[in-house]
């Protein structure tokens, strides 16, 4: 399922996202973030500096309809980045690569 409206407040995000410990990052982005050239600590000023104008879709997992994982398209570099966030008590970043 997707919709086109944040599922979770990207302000609340951001607000948590104070260090790349707290980015909470999967092994996932971990990978993205190296395959991309960049730093987790340049990642996570990407993170720190986006805006609602960012958002690009809300969408379900695979696994569970109920799961909501937010998108987020930026750019660092000239290099157009995919960054992907899920809520499970804390926030997560899911996914962060290139598009």
């Amino acid at each position: 399922m997707e919709k086109r409206r944040p599922h979770y407040e990207l302000k609340a995000i951001v607000a948590q996202m104070t260090s790349v410990e707290a980015m909470n990052l999967t092994q996932t982005a971990v990978s993205g973030i190296r395959c991309a050239g960049m730093t987790k600590a340049e990642a996570l000023e990407v993170v720190r500096n986006l805006s609602n104008s960012n958002f690009y879709k809300s969408m379900t997992t695979i696994k569970s309809h109920q799961t909501w994982q937010d998108v987020y398209h930026a750019e660092w570099r000239d290099k157009p980045l995919y960054i992907k966030f899920q809520q499970a008590g804390e926030y997560f970043v899911v996914s962060f690569k290139e598009r």
